[in-house]
């Protein structure tokens, strides 16, 4: 009898769940955000750049959960962890607006979680030798 190979999801799950850790701090980065804002006076123009800088924080604690899973192929898992994080956060955040727009803004938010990822396992990769 020959073995046949079968499909292992064991890593897409835990890129999925990677994903899921970092939506949710990017929606506890959100909320407090937001109780910031009900008591300080903040550009309507840097809110936007704030929220940039919470969904990249939010990338790299995933990018830190999944070099903690497994060190192998993090630049791989991680690129494709920041493919899933954006279209998971994209789903998420439209469903919480209310409504589904596809427009260049999907793309550039795609683009930015793809860069931050391979930026954050890079930096990972280096402070992990160093240590």
């Amino acid at each position: 009898m020959q073995k046949i190979k079968s499909l292992n999801f064991s890593g897409l799950i835990s890129i999925i769940k990677c994903c899921l850790i970092g939506i949710i701090f990017t929606l506890a980065g959100i909320v407090a955000f937001a109780v910031v804002l009900k008591f300080v006076d903040v550009p309507s123009n840097a809110i936007g750049y704030i929220n940039d800088v919470i969904k990249g924080i939010s990338i790299f604690v995933m990018v830190l959960f999944l070099k903690k899973g497994s060190n192998e192929k993090l630049l791989l898992k991680s690129a494709l962890g920041g493919i899933v994080y954006a279209v998971l956060s994209l789903i998420i955040f439209s469903i919480l607006n209310g409504s589904f727009s596809f427009n260049l803004t999907v793309v550039c938010d795609l683009v930015f979680a793809l860069i931050v990822a391979i930026v954050a396992s890079i930096i990972v990769n280096v402070l992990s030798k160093k240590a």
